[in-house]
């Protein structure tokens, strides 16, 4: 819950705040915003079934559930910095791709981030804990984004464009530090879900 609290309003930010940024730090018409801003959301489907691909190929070719989800969490979560230079770009297109990039990014290390409850609980429990997962993401969301306001109107873009650079690392760091070895938790496996560690070994 905690990585999710802390990353998920990176996410937030592109999609509430992409068209208003390419508005008025890029100077975009309507026209130019609907000819472009779709692209690092197309960025993001992309990230989303690579980072699928990828953790299911390094399972099927040995590798154990906990290595091949943090192999992916943390290529998307390093790749997540590509934001930064974003706000600095001269040219608007390279300020696009590379907002494209991150976009990848924070959902290539999604599409392990959110299987975890599903491989640390059991089938019966697996929707009660993803329910606190993303609500406690989507507040964390929240929080960041009203915070993102206040930081424009007061300073600027960079600080909200480097916040949300390393808000992924902190959140694999903490996947890293919480949850040593991804497997069935000891508790759940004595609740009947024995079979569902020998799987995940």
């Amino acid at each position: 819950m905690l990585s999710r609290f802390v990353s998920d309003g990176a996410f937030y930010f592109f999609v509430f705040w992409v068209p208003l940024y390419l508005a008025s730090e890029r100077g975009f018409n309507i026209i130019e915003i609907g000819l472009f801003a779709w692209i690092p959301f197309l960025a993001a489907d992309v990230g989303s079934l690579a980072g699928g691909w990828s953790g299911q190929d390094l399972i099927r070719r040995g590798m154990s559930v906990n290595a091949a989800r943090k192999w992916v969490i943390w290529v998307g979560a390093l790749m997540v910095p590509l934001a930064l230079p974003a706000v600095m770009a001269e040219s608007p297109v390279l300020a696009i791709a590379l907002i494209g990039g991150a976009m990848f990014a924070i959902q290539f290390k999604a599409s392990s981030l959110f299987t975890l409850p599903a491989d640390l609980f059991p089938a019966r429990d697996v929707a009660t804990v993803w329910g606190l997962y993303g609500a406690v993401g989507s507040f964390g969301g929240m929080a960041f984004n009203a915070m993102v306001g206040w930081t424009i109107d007061h300073y600027s873009y960079l600080p909200v464009f480097a916040a949300v650079a390393v808000m992924h690392i902190v959140s694999a760091v903490l996947i890293n530090v919480f949850i040593p070895r991804i497997e069935l938790i000891p508790a759940a496996a004595g609740r009947g879900g024995e079979d569902e560690v020998g799987k995940r070994n």
